[in-house]
């Protein structure tokens, strides 16, 4: 009877982290062995699901969406280490505003701020910003302008949004890094895309964000000026690998004073996953669609590259596959396309462990 580390991810849009864990476990049992359940997140949406597993405790917060419409959100806060975490996808999510027929130029991450302003309000010693799942493409202005940045021109007694990024002639930033004075402040990324330029948000994300394909460019062109913007006002350079998460929220978080960081290794730092890994004889992990994209800072694939170097067999348990993995991790597909149910993932992790663990 081994002891498997159950380590689900979420499987976008079908199985949040902790169902997908739950479903793992099943099969562990039925395969005869020992769970150990601790579902991971890599800084998108649903981490605060995730780093619950850690002793954070939810706390609701007046913001605004994508849209500016007033919604419910979330933070997070450990209270042993005073330390708080925002999710941007609880304010500018794509979810909240995913099929409403928005208008990209005019979403703002304006809730985002918020949320970060309801964070500080706790008095923590450490603020995690997860950047991921976002429905916005404003560079982080409108989290600038929640902030108390002063943007020149002005909006104008409206959020800050993607449309302002050309018309854009200069920021202070002062009043925005002086939130965070004394305190930790870390942008935890799940992706490693610059701002702009050929591998930039724009080009990245900006379509399935339902931008029109001959509005890229400018897109593009008003971020990298944008980006010119936050490094004259900071002097830190804002072309940086995760600067472009979130649309581009990433460089300006960095521009008033939060370090850049991959979300998995922030929140594996959170779970402790290594101690984790530790106690365990083998490893399950999984995901919704296992592609070339999982070995770049996704949550199984740095959890898979962690098995591997502690010597600890592992299977990633997902709905689709494309690819080949690396040579010592095996990816088992539990159904056809991305939407494997629970009783899928429990079988598909007990054919697994079969081979495993013979």
């Amino acid at each position: 009877m081994a002891v498997v580390l159950v380590a689900g991810a979420a499987l976008k849009g079908t199985l949040d982290c902790r169902a997908a864990t739950r479903a793992l476990a099943q099969g562990v049992r039925r395969a005869g062995h020992v769970p150990l359940p601790l579902p991971i997140a890599d800084g998108g949406d649903g981490s605060l699901l995730a780093l619950e597993a850690a002793g954070f405790r939810p706390r609701r917060a007046e913001t605004h969406d994508a849209l500016g419409r007033p919604v419910q959100g979330r933070i997070a806060f450990r209270s042993r280490d005073r330390v708080a975490a925002v999710e941007f996808a609880e304010a500018a999510g794509l979810w909240r505003v995913e099929g409403v027929g928005y208008d990209p130029w005019t979403a703002t991450s304006y809730g985002v701020g918020e949320l970060l302003l309801a964070a500080r309000r706790l008095r923590p010693e450490r603020i995690l910003l997860l950047l991921g799942g976002s429905a916005t493409q404003d560079g982080g202005l409108g989290i600038l302008q929640s902030l108390g940045a002063r943007l020149t021109p002005a909006p104008g007694g409206r959020f800050a949004a993607a449309r302002d990024l050309l018309a854009l002639t200069a920021l202070n930033l002062g009043p925005a890094r002086q939130q965070f004075a004394g305190i930790r402040f870390e942008a935890a990324h799940d992706v490693d895309h610059l701002l702009s330029g050929p591998r930039g948000s724009a080009f990245g994300f900006a379509l399935q964000k339902h931008f029109p394909p001959e509005d890229l460019n400018r897109l593009d062109e008003g971020l990298h000026r944008y980006g010119e913007l936050l490094q004259a006002a900071s002097g830190l350079e804002a072309q940086v690998p995760g600067a472009g998460a979130a649309g581009g929220a990433g460089a300006a978080a960095r521009a008033i004073g939060a370090a850049l960081r991959p979300g998995a290794d922030c929140i594996f730092e959170l779970l402790e996953v290594q101690s984790a890994l530790a106690q365990a004889d083998a490893v399950l992990t999984s995901e919704g669609q296992v592609d070339t994209t999982t070995w770049q800072g996704k949550g199984p694939g740095v959890l898979s590259r962690m098995a591997l170097r502690a010597g600890k067999p592992l299977a990633i348990i997902c709905g689709n596959r494309r690819g080949d993995p690396p040579d010592g991790i095996l990816v088992e597909a539990a159904a056809e396309g991305p939407s494997a149910s629970p009783a899928d993932i429990a079988r598909a992790a007990q054919r697994s462990l079969a081979r495993l663990l013979p």
